[in-house]
């Protein structure tokens, strides 16, 4: 009978993903959407903004 219990003896950490790289995907994460969101502002003004000019003169 095999005395090793996998559910014991591996642990969260045994894959290699320690708090340095969940932290720095999560930021990764955020930040790239925060910059995709900003991308797609300034495409959506700027397109709109070329067929809505008024001349208040």
């Amino acid at each position: 009978m095999n005395s090793f219990d996998n559910a014991i003896h591996y642990g969260p950490n045994d894959a290699g993903a320690s708090m340095l790289s969940i932290s720095l995907v999560v930021l990764s994460i955020l930040v790239g959407s925060w910059l995709f969101g900003a991308l797609y502002g300034f495409i959506s003004n700027s397109l709109s903004g070329k067929g809505n000019k008024r001349d208040d003169s």
